[in-house]
């Protein structure tokens, strides 16, 4: 058997005993003790993601701009200069290779240039989504 944890709490004005979750006397109905104020609920903080501010770009379709005319894919990624560079630098291969003789050294050029430019357009998409947060 257990008794109780503290004294019984009674009435300050006519001695009944008090019932404690009730801060009322039974008996006399005056406020016993000063009932604490309702506490709002928390209201749960927002939760903020990073919104990308552009676009995410597909490395795929840099390699492959990049492919189909050399440094567009570099510009579609973000990397102007490099991609007008390469502008610049086809099209003397364009004439070069018009001649024979030219065609044999023109087209291995192109070639290098144009896997140089795959790469790195590809790796240009990839880093910007990644700067933009987006995970591609």
């Amino acid at each position: 058997m257990t008794g109780p944890l503290g004294p019984i709490p009674m009435c300050g004005s006519c001695g009944a005993f008090l019932q404690p979750p009730n801060p009322m006397c039974p008996v006399c109905r005056t406020v016993q003790w000063a009932q604490p104020p309702p506490q709002p609920m928390p209201m749960p903080q927002p939760v903020y993601y990073p919104v990308p501010m552009a676009p995410p770009k597909s490395p795929g379709l840099a390699a492959f701009l990049s492919f189909l005319w050399l440094g567009v894919g570099n510009v579609y990624a973000g990397q102007t200069g490099l991609g007008i560079a390469l502008l610049l630098v086809n099209i003397p291969l364009i004439i070069l290779g018009w001649t024979v003789i030219g065609m044999l050294v023109a087209f291995p050029l192109w070639l290098i240039a144009v896997v140089i430019s795959m790469v790195t357009a590809s790796q240009a998409a990839s880093a910007f989504n990644q700067r933009i947060y987006y995970r591609y």
